[in-house]
């Protein structure tokens, strides 16, 4: 790389280098930043904005420099940690609380002095980091998480009562009923320490919270439902995630949907992956466009992530519960997931809500939106 694109602190003096105007417009960067909880939040304006800034390459080991009294940082990739807690891509934070370390990688870290900020780009700034901190503090689980056991409550009044409104003339027809009802639920990664009934209140879930949902709806309906788990290739994710979030995983995931017996044989039914998201994934898979639409009858299962994999849908083991995974507690902060779930948001436009219920806001702070 040309000594004139970059200019570089000794790592003996510095441990960081400062990236000058052109990565400015370095298409891999910028689109980091455009898959952030900021890029997200501000449509149209995050090339604007992402311009202004710099860019902190930091080795593993090392620590973000203080360049400014009024900053704002985005982890484009990498991981940051302090004592009060780590950011992984897509994070934003302005002075941190406590020094902060690249933790076992590299990572790049932008950041731009906000006074330096034309008038019209804060604004729009302070709106988008209004509407993130709203839509933050909505996905945010109770401080209290329930205990594992209790996670599947099947005879919650409002699951027995929606359980019901979802039965039809045959099991299979139940199933499927119930199957496309928490198939409609949007895809949001996020903590899964959650009752089937606070899922069902929610409106959202994972792979492990919806099928949660589908197993308590379907055993209150009178039918018999299980749990199973699938190791996936976590390139299967793709597109669901960040490519920055996509580095920072493990080879193989642990995937979960529902299943019920009928007529004697199990018979799996994949709940997880709602319109938005699946058709994220027929831009990986469009072999599998025909499998877009949940059906579950007597004899087809519906589990597109086998079918992926070119897997025997029967071959399936079922298990009663899976409170011992739901009850683990996450690493993960709701900022991680808010990060996450940027592909997911923006496919369904579910950021424009939170954008246009933040000019009052934004008003009260004294900016005028």
């Amino acid at each position: 790389m040309g000594a004139g694109r970059k200019q570089k602190t000794s790592r003996l003096l510095g441990v960081h280098m400062q990236v000058a105007a052109f990565d400015k417009y370095n298409s891999e960067l910028l689109n980091m930043f455009s898959d952030s909880t900021l890029g997200l939040f501000m449509p149209g304006r995050e090339a604007e904005l992402f311009s202004f800034g710099t860019i902190d390459y930091l080795d593993a080991g090392d620590i973000l420099p203080a360049k400014t009294e009024s900053p704002l940082h985005v982890v484009l990739d990498g991981r940051l940690a302090g004592t009060s807690g780590w950011f992984g891509p897509g994070n934003h934070f302005g002075t941190p609380e406590s020094e902060l370390q690249a933790l076992d990688r590299p990572a790049r870290v932008w950041v731009v002095d906000t006074t330096t900020l034309p008038m019209d780009l804060r604004r729009g700034m302070t709106k988008a980091l209004i509407a993130s901190d709203m839509a933050e503090a909505a996905a945010k689980p109770a401080d209290e998480l329930p205990e594992a056991d209790s996670l599947c409550d099947a005879d919650h009044p409002e699951i027995r009562r929606q359980a019901a409104r979802l039965r039809r003339a045959s099991p299979a027809s139940t199933a499927e009923a119930i199957l496309k009802f928490v198939h409609g639920f949007p895809y949001r990664f996020g903590a899964w320490q959650e009752r089937a009934s606070d899922t069902l209140k929610r409106g959202v879930g994972m792979c492990t919270t919806k099928t949660n949902l589908q197993v308590a709806l379907m055993r209150a309906a009178g039918l018999e439902a299980g749990f199973v788990e699938v190791p996936m290739p976590t390139s299967v994710l793709g597109k669901l995630m960040p490519s920055s979030w996509l580095a920072l995983q493990r080879p193989t995931v642990r995937h979960y949907f529902a299943a019920v017996k009928l007529n004697g044989v199990w018979h799996g039914a994949d709940s997880s992956y709602d319109y938005a998201s699946y058709r994220i994934f027929l831009e990986m898979f469009p072999w599998m466009a025909h499998r877009e639409e949940p059906v579950l009858t007597e004899g087809a299962p519906y589990i597109p992530c086998l079918e992926i994999q070119h897997k025997d849908l029967f071959d399936i083991t079922v298990v009663d519960s899976i409170a011992g995974e739901m009850g683990k507690k996450s690493r993960f902060e709701t900022r991680h997931f808010e990060a996450l779930n940027t592909h997911v948001d923006r496919a369904r436009g579910v950021h424009q809500r939170w954008l246009g219920s933040t000019a009052e806001a934004v008003a009260g702070n004294g900016v005028s939106a």
